[in-house]
């Protein structure tokens, strides 16, 4: 029975509101929620509060959980905008190698010394996702059974150039490590910035290009006799989901199967219409990196597992499901 999707985004919310609640208070030092409120609104209690904690609260728990939220937003509509594209229920930037290409560029920057300031990371990031894209769109117009098989091995291929760079350059290895598990622990106000401004313009370009998805998911014939331009449609919309697993990859690392968890939730709950898809597998996406990101913070405290590790065990048996139902179905 399908739900409606206004009562699945006010759960969502609810959680979306909880969880990130939970993100600022736990942590190697223990915060209150009325200490959160205090320091968030600037009360005169804020004075019984150290400064210590208002620090902690305003430029690190805070940044974090809004990145939390602003990638899972933006995997999320990745995997959407992927799935409709390759019409394939199991497409993500992930699985198909396009986050393994931004991180491989991003790597190679940092062992050639491209990687001059913060912020033409990005750019580096994008040339690495933009060109596993294309390639894949490539193999995809030839052969479409073939696309998930391609991006798999895609995967394999980039992520053991990687771990190349790695090797090569032990004196970056640690920064080039930190793409391939992911992890929210560098984050700032101004990732937070980029990432909010990059996801906002994209929601908005793609929400307008819902309609066009849901023609997407039929054959091209019947998308052109509706009057879809299909090759300009698609290729815009591989260039926008591009640009957005550049800069999550760019900021958070490879953080793997949100993208593809997320869509397939929420379609199961109110149906394959993408302008009820698109907004709330977003908000799905936040709700999944918030809790992987509780989850990664508080299992094994005070140290933190990466991420990237907690989304892949959760989302590889979602996986295995969806190729197991496909295989049926042939």
């Amino acid at each position: 029975m399908k739900r409606r999707p206004q009562v699945v985004a006010i759960v969502l919310i609810a959680a979306i509101v909880t969880m990130a609640i939970l993100g600022i208070c736990i942590g190697s030092v223990r915060i209150s929620v009325s200490a959160i409120l205090q320091s968030l609104f600037r009360t005169e209690a804020t004075r019984t509060i150290s400064k210590n904690t208002v620090y902690i609260i305003r430029n690190l728990r805070l940044p974090r959980v809004l990145a939390a939220i602003l990638s899972g937003a933006a995997l999320a509509l990745c995997g959407l905008v992927f799935q409709s594209v390759f019409r394939n229920p199991m497409a993500d930037s992930y699985i198909l190698g396009v986050s393994s290409g931004a991180s491989f560029f991003v790597g190679l920057a940092f062992v050639t010394g491209i990687s001059f300031a913060e912020f033409s990371l990005p750019l580096v990031a994008f040339l690495g996702a933009i060109g596993t894209t294309t390639l894949l769109f490539i193999i995809s117009r030839r052969n479409a059974s073939s696309m998930l098989l391609s991006g798999i091995a895609l995967n394999y291929l980039l992520s053991a150039l990687t771990t190349l760079t790695i090797y090569i350059s032990n004196r970056q290895a640690e920064s080039i490590l930190f793409w391939t598990m992911g992890s929210l622990g560098n984050t700032s106000w101004s990732k937070v910035g980029i990432i909010a401004s990059v996801l906002l313009v994209s929601s908005l370009v793609t929400y307008r290009y819902c309609d066009a998805m849901d023609l997407l998911l039929m054959d091209d014939s019947t998308a052109i006799s509706s009057g879809l331009n299909v090759k300009s449609t698609r290729i815009l919309l591989l260039a926008i989901s591009s640009v957005v697993t550049a800069t999550v990859v760019c900021f958070c690392g490879i953080i793997g199967f949100v993208g593809l968890m997320s869509p397939h939730f929420v379609r199961i709950i109110v149906g394959p219409k993408h302008k009820r898809l698109l907004p709330l597998s977003m908000l799905m996406g936040a709700a999944i990196m918030l809790f992987s990101d509780i989850v990664s913070r508080f299992i094994i405290a005070p140290s933190e597992l990466p991420i990237g590790i907690v989304t892949s065990v959760l989302g590889a048996p979602v996986f295995l499901v969806l190729l197991r139902r496909r295989n049926r179905g042939k």
